[in-house]
């Protein structure tokens, strides 16, 4: 309990200049993520590293040097971007309401295009198609339904977010590998201390030059060299003869090698060792071996040779991996409790303490506890009375039952491993498909095209966050406070941003090149809701009960004998594939054995404390490359380069 009230030493970030700052920020960045992204592309890591260096040297020229509190909220501010509302799914949606493929397909004799209520789409008369606006009064609920649902969400994941945090980060202290680049990245460019020249300019120009050579390739039509793929090698053609349905390969991208260079070991060695039993030798037996062939014949059916790696793994996700995916989550959400149950009732006894003196940095066991069940019991009724025939349990198993245990398995994972475990896949797909026959026709459609949100994609992240602001002094309410405040004016300019680009042109066009593709999406989206993904919901009970034995087994192998057996790693491996598995393995093993052997005992300790100011030099080495090259992207795609 201890670091709960030290927190009067930490400053706050969330200053006026910051906040002016960060409006600007947001100007730039959601309007231009908007527009690119219908232009066909994204800008990723630049909307972190490069804007957040820009401006807090534009800061200090100005004669402002902002802080490392304050540069801390613009970091996260942008890190988080991510979760802001898009409106452009309402367009979306709207022009299922009209395209020729919905009108076309049918579903139990009715075209999809008429089973979608009113709250879904615009009604197909409407004018809204022809003045292609949100402010109509057609366009009300098809706006606000989502957008309460948005709001919703994010309320219920703050909250987890504060409380998996007070366990993990205060209460369990957990290294949160990751955290180190992050509180490098803001030590360096707010105060620029000494590691600045040693460290982190140079890993800077390395990676940048790298980034180059990687990068360039998918710009050969705009500079016309031809260069090398270099990036992502698939060997699954290599292994076809020997391990048909496996898949091998290597994904040399920088991010990637980073993450792994600030992994544990052992970690990395139970993922990558998992995600070889599961994505090659498994995907395999599934199609040789007659008995592992009989459980899973849909998968034996459709593999060919020839199949890609991507193409395997998104194939027997759906034939194979989903539910037991789904079922393993749930095993290490419930071994979890178990097994930080004292810790998690010694938090919440002290979170309450902390809360009743006024003196802690965390809000009120009470006010966290309100924002949870207010927000996805509301979240819960509302969808049950969107939804007719959906039962309200099913509804508040998903989002009120998931809600409590998925943020705690996302929030471990990144305390433990660094990168986290995300949403389990086609989770509301399998329920709604379980009730196929049972519901109307017109709930089946529009639940599975719109699902509820499921609360704990931002816990991983969340936490490491909490985690950075301790080790940079910054006040942990800082991040939820900057997260709502962005979501707010990031939410208001995305929606008068697609408007008006809605407006200048329409959308599907090849004004926004992206939007093309909503035909096929359409056409994919009707056949998803017909009802024939092959999802197998009761596997996921006997793969939770599996998955429960199994890590307890390695859980009590860890405590009574000692042995470096990773439910984290076994975990990521299951869910993530060999490619990024073995570079996470080698990374690892390169950062936490073979440079502390060539440094020696002396040297061994300061790299494990300065490795994170390389790693953060190098992810801005990235993201300087990833701006130019999307700003060359976007050139040559400008109709004014074009001969005629």
């Amino acid at each position: 309990m201890e670091p709960v009230g030290g927190y009067s030493t930490r400053a706050s970030g969330l200053t006026r200049r910051m906040v002016l700052l960060l409006v600007l920020l947001l100007l730039l960045l959601v309007a231009s993520n908007v527009y690119i992204a219908l232009a066909g592309g994204a800008l990723g890591v630049v909307s972190t590293y490069t804007l957040v260096l820009l401006f807090t040297y534009v800061s200090r020229y100005l004669g402002v040097s902002l802080t490392k509190q304050e540069v801390f909220a613009l970091f996260y501010a942008l890190s988080f971007s991510w979760i802001f509302f898009n409106s452009y799914g309402v367009i979306y949606r709207s022009y299922l309401r009209v395209s020729e493929v919905t009108n076309a397909f049918a579903i139990g004799g009715e075209p999809v295009a008429r089973l979608l209520p009113t709250w879904f789409a615009p009604p197909a008369g409407s004018p809204v198609f022809k003045l292609r606006t949100f402010f109509h009064p057609d366009m009300a609920l098809p706006l606000l339904v989502p957008l309460t649902l948005s709001v919703l969400w994010l309320v219920a994941e703050l909250s987890m977010i504060m409380l998996a945090s007070f366990l993990f980060v205060e209460v369990e202290a957990l290294p949160y590998p990751l955290a180190q680049v992050d509180a490098a990245f803001i030590t360096m460019v707010s105060e620029r201390p000494a590691e600045w020249l040693k460290g982190f300019l140079p890993a800077t120009g390395i990676l940048l030059f790298l980034a180059v050579l990687l990068y360039l390739p998918s710009l050969g039509f705009v500079v016309g060299l031809p260069a090398p793929p270099i990036g992502f090698y698939d060997f699954t053609p290599q292994i076809t003869d020997v391990l048909p349905g496996g898949v091998f390969g290597v994904n040399l991208y920088p991010s990637t090698i980073a993450t792994g260079f600030m992994m544990p070991l052992e970690v990395t060695a139970a993922a990558f060792v998992t995600s070889l039993i599961v994505w090659t030798f498994f995907n395999s037996l599934f199609i040789t071996n007659p008995f592992f062939r009989s459980m899973f014949p849909d998968w034996a059916l459709e593999y060919q040779r020839g199949m890609s790696y991507w193409m395997i793994v998104e194939r027997s996700t759906l034939r194979i991996w989903a539910p037991i995916q789904l079922g393993a989550q749930l095993a290490l959400s419930l071994l979890l409790v178990i097994r930080y149950r004292r810790e998690i009732a010694r938090a919440l006894a002290a979170l309450s303490k902390v809360s009743s003196k006024g003196g802690g940095e965390y809000p009120s066991l009470t006010l966290l506890l309100a924002m949870f069940f207010i927000a996805t019991g509301f979240v819960t009724f509302m969808y049950w009375f969107l939804m007719p025939g959906i039962p309200i349990y099913a509804v508040a198993a998903i989002v009120i039952g998931f809600g409590l245990l998925i943020p705690i398995t996302n929030a471990y994972m990144a305390g433990k491993a660094g990168p986290g475990l995300g949403l389990p896949p086609y989770t509301w797909h399998s329920v709604v498909y379980s009730m196929i026959g049972q519901v109307p026709a017109s709930t089946q459609v529009a639940a599975i095209l719109y699902g509820p949100p499921i609360i704990g994609g931002m816990a991983g992240g969340g936490t490491q966050a909490i985690k950075v602001a301790g080790m940079i002094g910054a006040r942990p309410m800082d991040f939820t406070k900057v997260v709502a405040l962005a979501f707010i004016i990031g939410t208001l300019i995305n929606i008068f941003i697609v408007d008006a680009l809605w407006r200048l042109a329409p959308i599907p066009s090849m004004a926004y090149p992206s939007t093309v593709g909503m035909r096929d999406s359409a056409a994919y989206d009707c056949v998803v809701a017909s009802g024939v993904l092959p999802l197998k919901p009761s596997v996921i009970l006997p793969a939770t009960g599996f998955f429960l034995l199994l890590f307890s087994l390695l859980e009590s192998l860890n405590i009574v004998f000692k042995w470096p057996l990773s439910i984290a790693g076994v975990a990521m491996g299951i869910v993530t594939t060999p490619a990024i598995t073995f570079i996470y393995f080698v990374s690892s093993l390169v950062s936490n054995f073979a440079i502390p052997k060539l440094l020696g005992k002396d040297k061994a300790s300061a790299w494990s404390a300065y490795k994170g100011v390389i790693i953060s030099g190098a992810m801005l080495g990235d993201g300087l490359a990833a701006s130019v090259f999307t700003l060359i992207g976007l050139i040559g795609r400008a109709s004014w380069t074009w001969p005629w």
